[in-house]
């Protein structure tokens, strides 16, 4: 019996572009509350769906941290502080 059929990988695929949207939103969310924090979440998430997915290529854990760094910066630019 075969482990694969079309209508689980539509509900994997489905899942993982959810996951994906939380992990951007999450990061997102650091540029208005603590960086470091919500960037430490949202690449977990990521983590997670890169797991997930075995076609993946990284490319939601990579935006996490380029989100995550120029939340970073700009909360350091502003003098709001890191942490």
């Amino acid at each position: 019996m075969r482990d694969y059929t079309p209508e689980r990988e539509s509900f994997r695929e489905d899942a993982v572009a959810v996951l994906n949207g939380v992990a951007i939103t999450i990061a997102i969310m650091g540029t208005w509350t603590k960086p470091a924090f919500m960037g430490a979440i949202a690449l977990t998430v990521a983590a997670l769906t890169y797991f997930i997915d075995p076609r993946s290529r990284g490319g939601t854990v990579l935006a996490v941290c380029i989100i995550t760094l120029l939340a970073l910066l700009l909360t350091a630019f502003l003098g709001h502080g890191l942490v």
